[in-house]
């Protein structure tokens, strides 16, 4: 059976041009050579830039890095207006060589950014989306209908743009999906209100969008001759409800299975690491093309949380999850018989998304380290606080790096066994999207931190 590829056509034909290496959201870093660490090698931090608040990164052409950015929200994050804007980065210095002016936004939650086939950038943050020239001069802007952020979007191979609102973090009001003409970002049908809310992103294998839901995943189509969206009736897995879980995150397309997380609902502040909301462990889940869903659990402890997707290398079947509330990885090899346990790393306290180089079976994670004080009931709140209030300046994010700070961690694919690591000075944890690089390097990312880290 030939595999699919990771990115559909609709994008830029060059490797990740768009988060988690394309819409099936594998992670894995196709048509980008593996880090290849050997014995005696290791990695190092070649270059940091400490700027609030980058939201994720993407290459165009060789050389071509851009990081999406936003303003400081300085209150409930759904409910503030806030500008984004793109810039262009040297991929050596991380200086920036190019900006957008301040773009429209409005109500914030992580947006996303791409690389079309077109050769133009798309970007989604708030409820604008906006079409950039590769040097990102802007080229179109569009105001989405409802008055909620939209978080991020996925390319159809005819091209379009499928997006979605969501009530994120509360996961209330039921959300409703779009879609935009690439060029103009005008509608080419009209918004499709989904049954029940969904806060995952959403994922596509170009022709087909699954949306995760609170309850139950959606498939939805681009009906081009009616010019209307459609819900697959046929195919709706269930995953819940239950009193003590709540709902799942981006979900991961594999060809044959769509895999996801669920315990999405936290109280983030600069880490993950005890912010869940329910009690139940955090659970992998899958569902074939039937319909049917089944589970195993991740760490197996309380409170379980994530916000991001597992990753998925599809030669070897290898789906790789984590329990970010409580400090677990783990992965799994998806077999006839469903998912057998490959390995465990316990006190492993990874949060973003996934990097799979697939040739050299390395994994690239991160491992959040601080003091348990600060995580206390009695004083995480205030320490929550005044954390929001002083990632605004570097002085302040500079001084809580003694209390904290992430690291960028390898992995061995197949026995999870460490092969090197590296402290980035980061004053958050690595919540969303970094990047491969163009040699034997990658690019981490925070909301606070851009580093390139190297093989030497």
């Amino acid at each position: 059976m030939s595999l699919p590829e990771p990115t559909a056509s609709g994008y830029w034909p060059q490797p990740w041009t768009c988060e988690d290496g394309g819409p099936r959201r594998w992670g894995l870093a196709a048509g980008v050579r593996g880090l290849g660490i050997g014995p005696g090698e290791s990695l190092r931090v070649a270059a940091v830039r400490d700027e609030f608040a980058v939201g994720a990164l993407i290459r165009r052409e060789p050389g071509e890095l851009y990081a999406l950015r936003h303003d400081v929200p300085v209150r409930g994050t759904h409910t503030t207006p806030v500008e984004a804007w793109v810039e262009r980065l040297d991929p050596s210095s991380l200086g920036v060589l190019a900006s957008t002016p301040r773009l429209p936004a409005g109500p914030f939650w992580p947006g996303g950014i791409a690389a079309h086939r077109n050769g133009d950038l798309h970007t989604v943050l708030g409820r604008w989306a906006h079409r950039l020239g590769p040097g990102l001069e802007v080229l179109a802007s569009h105001r989405m209908p409802v008055d909620r952020p939209y978080n991020s979007f996925v390319v159809l191979d005819g091209g379009e743009l499928v997006l979605k609102d969501c009530d994120a973090p509360a996961g209330r009001a039921p959300s409703t999906v779009s879609v935009l003409d690439p060029e103009t970002l005008l509608p080419v049908a009209e918004p499709l209100s989904l049954p029940e809310p969904s806060i995952a992103r959403l994922s596509s294998d170009g022709e087909s969008v699954i949306a995760v839901g609170t309850t139950r995943l959606f498939r939805v189509w681009l009906d081009r001759a009616a010019a209307r969206l459609e819900i697959d009736d046929a195919w709706r897995p269930s995953y819940g409800p239950a009193p003590g879980r709540s709902y799942g995150w981006d979900p991961v397309m594999t060809g044959d299975l769509v895999l996801w997380i669920d315990q999405g609902r936290n109280r983030t502040d600069r880490t993950m690491l005890g912010s869940g909301d329910a009690p139940d462990p955090v659970r992998l889940w899958w569902a074939d093309a039937t319909g049917e869903a089944d589970s195993v659990e991740i760490s197996g402890l309380p409170f379980g949380t994530v916000s991001n997707p597992p990753a998925w290398e599809p030669a070897s079947r290898t789906a790789v999850a984590y329990d970010s509330g409580n400090a677990v990885v783990g992965a799994w090899r998806f077999g006839e018989g469903g998912p057998e346990p490959l390995w465990r790393r316990d006190g492993h306290a990874h949060a973003g998304h996934l990097i799979v180089f697939g040739d050299t079976r390395e994994l690239v994670t991160g491992d959040w380290a601080d003091s348990p004080l600060l995580r206390r009931p009695a004083v995480r709140p205030l320490t929550a606080a005044l954390g929001r209030i002083g990632s605004r300046w570097a002085a302040a994010r500079r001084a809580s790096l003694r209390s904290g700070c992430d690291s960028l961690v390898v992995l061995d694919l197949d026995s999870g066994a460490e092969k090197a690591r590296v402290t980035v000075p980061s004053a958050a944890q690595g919540f969303l999207f970094p990047a491969p690089g163009f040699a034997r390097d990658l690019y981490y990312q925070s909301i606070t931190t851009v580093a390139r880290v190297e093989v030497v």
